[in-house]
């Protein structure tokens, strides 16, 4: 975790002294196209610690087993609103996350789980440097996650203990502090890296209108 920590505050030094040698060198010229749609895909890879970290105490009251834990990519839909150097708008995910539950004694799996999990992250944007085809800037995200947890039982006390669909909501985010965009004032592919509901890494498409 510190080696992560360390790696974004450079990543955010770095981007603070480009966006000061910009001011030196050339004035910020505004986004002409105040508009801009996102389609991306990101790694999912924090979603089975985020889901079953939850989980891991009642196991332990319990005495169950979870194994087969597996989650989806995070896709989304953005919009953005350019002011200046800011962006200001909203990233909608979508992702699910499967794993299978041994009762206690129980030497197989009992209980297949799935979670939907479906995000709303308000986000904001910071543009560090901008030049020509390229672009480099930051942005954070803080929203809800609703999740649908359902289960289906594979063996005769896994059926019996089942429960019924549940729906629940919590807190997400997303934070970026280094991210690329290559591309014209129409369209243009974006990769970002953070830390959050959504995974370390996300790609994606960017249309300006």
């Amino acid at each position: 975790m510190k080696i992560k920590v360390i790696t974004l505050s450079l990543c955010m030094i770095a981007g603070l002294n480009l966006v000061n040698g910009q001011e030196k060198g050339k004035k910020f010229e505004p986004e002409k196209k105040k508009h801009e749609f996102r389609l991306s895909v990101s790694d999912g890879l924090t979603q089975s610690s985020v889901n079953v970290m939850g989980m891991g105490l009642s196991d332990a009251v319990l005495g169950t087993k979870r194994s087969d834990e597996k989650s989806s990519l995070v896709y989304g839909l953005g919009y953005r609103y350019s002011l200046n150097r800011f962006r200001l708008g909203a990233d909608f995910g979508f992702c699910k996350t499967d794993s299978k539950l041994a009762l206690k004694y129980s030497k197989t799996p009992d209980i297949k789980e799935r979670e939907m999990n479906f995000m709303v992250l308000p986000t904001a944007e910071f543009i560090y440097f901008k030049r020509g085809l390229f672009e480099l800037y930051g942005g954070a995200s803080a929203g809800l996650s609703l999740k649908r947890h359902t289960e289906t039982g594979l063996t005769t006390a896994g059926k019996k203990q089942a429960q019924k669909a549940e729906l629940n909501t919590e807190f997400a985010y997303q934070i970026n502090p280094i991210a690329f965009r290559v591309g014209n004032q129409r369209i243009g592919g974006f990769l970002e890296l953070g830390l959050g509901h959504k995974g370390f890494l996300t790609a994606g498409i960017s249309l300006k209108f």
